[in-house]
């Protein structure tokens, strides 16, 4: 540790110990040449704080687990989302040292530069201040400031002292002092935000959405949001593009004209082709060496033809979802195209017995800059996988990949070791993989070195078994028990929420459904409402997905999941509002809740709103529950409304009255269906 950086953390301990007994805090026998301390100072000073942990390598986003070096030890901090805590651990040793609880469910953990210990802790809506002492002793919690709804991403800009969190529910971006954690700004985002990184100017972040097709770029100084186009395009169309944007120029000079309209027409963003829908967005990965590269791991999927009836969910004539790796180029906050493409697989299907199974549920990425790589961890296969970081598509271009425990949420490089460190969240184990040399290649004639696995002791409050199984069946891509195209539970409902895509399915157009806090009290099931268990229900769901289907201790042990799954907490709304929304949603002349009603907010009966979709078979659909609808969307069954707004204002007379309501009640009305 530098002087500068000990000299002034011990400052901010001495400056923190005399507010806290009391000096600086009374007007009484001050000086007339000691000024007052300005407003929050006393809570900087307690934000901030001094540490023993130096970050290990250049990382400035957060993660499952984060690399430091305290004294002579090299430890990784992991964030237990089942302890509730953060855990550290020697990596020589592979001993769990010390065990620091948090309250709640950490998401990521970033070792800042003064060597604070960070950490989003996503049911309780805060970011947590850490500081560490000796390497066996838990973090001392410094402070915790409160953020929108559910906490997960982190990140810091050096060079303009910015710490920003994602907040997935509360689809938020803010920006903190990274010293003394005062609020700055907090812009709006699409929803469910996940990972974040920032820029090397520390001007603009960019953040990686689970569902939607997209990511952010949020200028930090303006606080503007540019959307990123994920959505893929086969590999043809793309080339088909390219000779035809080419063409375009080169007429420019003799017809600038037909050029414009040429060009107009390739950038218009509602002349789609066969654009594939993206989805599983939850990491994002950049490296100061590989200037202007971020690396954005996901999936593209494609969910069939809306006008059809399939057998099942998607197209039955090709692999409804593939995997992918974006380069987004940073200067211009744009894919770069040949990242984006998707080769024609139809009439193709993975084989089960593949040694390399497909990454179809990317969670957590790295850069090894050493090697050039960039590093994903795959839920449902338990691998990490080394792709090519210098190439233009990333994913044509795997090196290695390794075994790690099951459910990898996190990883880290300590480049100085030449290893990786894999957190993996299901079976509570730290794999440390030997990341070798520049070539890392299938041809390597030695057998690389064994990854080494750290064990964490037994949780105090243990899972049910039932519970721990179910999170595994849901996350097991690949497995010919759930489907028959590698598709998990989690592929349509990651974190337990919805893809926000709407299905071709064999009764029409069907959007996903938000599982998480929903499952246990709103029988019947689907939008057809024909299954009144969830258990039929799941057996009906893999006969679509030509799945084999699972034993009945199996099918327990997910229903089991399913129903404990932990729901997110709601952002709080205008008490006015919410108020005056209330009374309209109860009244008689709106007459929302004569079908919403009750504690689960659905009278679990099959009703015609006109809501057809000519695809339809039928007229009814069951009416779905409220409970979290303000965080889900795109809405109706057939999602043809993409906001709650939006809905609010287009089914007067149909279902319920909305037409007489001034803009204000209609905005009162959101408010509280938010607070649901």
């Amino acid at each position: 540790m530098s002087k500068a950086r000990l000299g002034g953390g011990l400052a901010l301990v001495i400056g923190a110990a005399v507010a806290a007994c009391g000096g600086g805090a009374s007007t009484t026998g001050r000086t007339a040449s000691t000024p007052a301390a300005p407003p929050g100072a006393a809570k900087a000073a307690a934000c901030e704080g001094a540490s023993t942990a130096e970050p290990i390598g250049a990382t400035s986003s957060g993660s499952a687990v984060a690399l430091a070096r305290v004294g002579t030890q090299r430890v990784a901090y992991v964030a237990d989302e089942d302890a509730k805590a953060i855990l550290t651990v020697d990596l020589e040793t592979r001993a769990q040292l010390a065990e620091t609880p948090v309250g709640g469910i950490p998401g990521q953990v970033l070792v800042a530069d003064d060597g604070r210990v960070l950490v989003t802790v996503r049911d309780r809506s805060e970011l947590v201040a850490l500081t560490a002492g000796a390497a066996a002793a838990p973090l001392t919690r410094r402070c915790a400031v409160k953020t929108a709804a559910e906490p997960v991403g982190l990140a810091i800009a050096p060079a303009t002292h910015t710490l920003v969190v994602t907040s997935g529910w509360g689809s938020k971006l803010t920006s903190f002092d990274a010293r003394t954690l005062a609020r700055q700004k907090e812009v709006a985002l699409p929803r469910e935000p996940r990972s974040v990184v920032v820029s090397d100017d520390g001007k603009t972040a960019f953040v990686s959405h689970a569902v939607g097709s997209v990511a952010s770029a949020v200028d930090l100084t303006k606080g503007t949001v540019k959307s990123i186009d994920m959505r893929g395009r086969l590999a043809d169309e793309i080339a088909s593009n390219a000779r035809q944007r080419k063409l375009a120029l080169a007429i420019a000079k003799k017809d600038k004209a037909r050029s414009d309209r040429m060009l107009t027409a390739l950038a218009d963003p509602d002349n789609d082709g066969r654009r594939r829908e993206s989805c599983q967005g939850f990491a994002l990965a950049k490296s100061a060496s590989l200037p202007g590269r971020i690396f954005a791991p996901q999936v593209f999927v494609d969910p069939g033809d809306l006008e059809q009836r399939p057998d099942g969910y998607g197209d039955e004539d090709s692999q409804t979802e593939v995997p992918a790796v974006a380069v987004l180029d940073e200067g211009a906050a744009l894919p770069v195209q040949p990242s984006m493409a998707i080769e024609d697989r139809r009439g193709g299907r993975p084989d089960p017995r593949d040694p390399r199974p497909e990454c179809l549920l990317p969670r957590a990425a790295a850069v090894d800059a050493g090697a050039g790589s960039l590093l994903v961890t795959c839920f449902g296969i338990d691998a990490l996988v080394a792709y090519d970081a210098r190439s233009a598509t990333p994913l044509r271009a795997e090196k290695r990949r390794w075994t790690v425990g099951s459910g990898p949420t996190g990883v880290a490089v300590d480049g100085e070791k030449r290893r990786a460190v894999v957190w993996s969240q299901f079976d509570r184990t730290l794999s440390i993989v030997p990341l070798g040399g520049e070539q890392l290649v299938d041809t390597a004639k030695a057998a690389p070195p064994p990854v080494a696995i750290a064990h964490m002791p037994d949780l105090a409050n243990k899972l049910s078994p039932e519970y721990a199984l179910g999170r595994i069946l849901f996350h097991a891509a690949g497995d010919a028990r759930v489907s028959g195209d590698g598709r998990a539970c989690a592929s349509c409902h990651p974190d337990g929420r919805d893809d926000a895509i709407t299905w071709a399915t064999p009764e029409g157009p069907r959007r996903s459904i938000m599982l998480a806090g929903r499952v246990a009290t709103t029988a019947p099931y689907s939008w057809n409402g024909n299954e009144h268990t969830i258990h039929n229900h799941l057996a009906n769901t893999f006969d679509r997905l030509s799945g084999k289907g699972l034993r009945s201790v199996e099918l327990d042990a997910l229903v089991a999941y399913l129903t404990h799954m932990p729901a997110p907490q709601n952002d709080p709304q205008d008490a006015t509002k919410v108020a005056r929304g209330r009374e309209i949603f109860a009244s008689a002349e709106a007459g929302c809740a004569s079908c919403h009603e009750g504690k689960n907010l659905t009278d679990g009966a099959l009703h015609d709103v006109k809501s057809k979709h000519k695809a339809d078979k039928g007229t009814k659909f069951n009416t779905p529950s409220l409970h979290l609808v303000g965080g889900t969307g795109p809405y109706f069954h057939d999602g043809r409304y993409k906001t709650l707004k939006d809905l609010l204002r287009g089914v007067d007379g149909t279902m319920g009255k909305t037409k007489h309501l001034s803009s204000n009640d209609l905005d009162s009305l959101e408010a509280y269906l938010r607070t649901l």
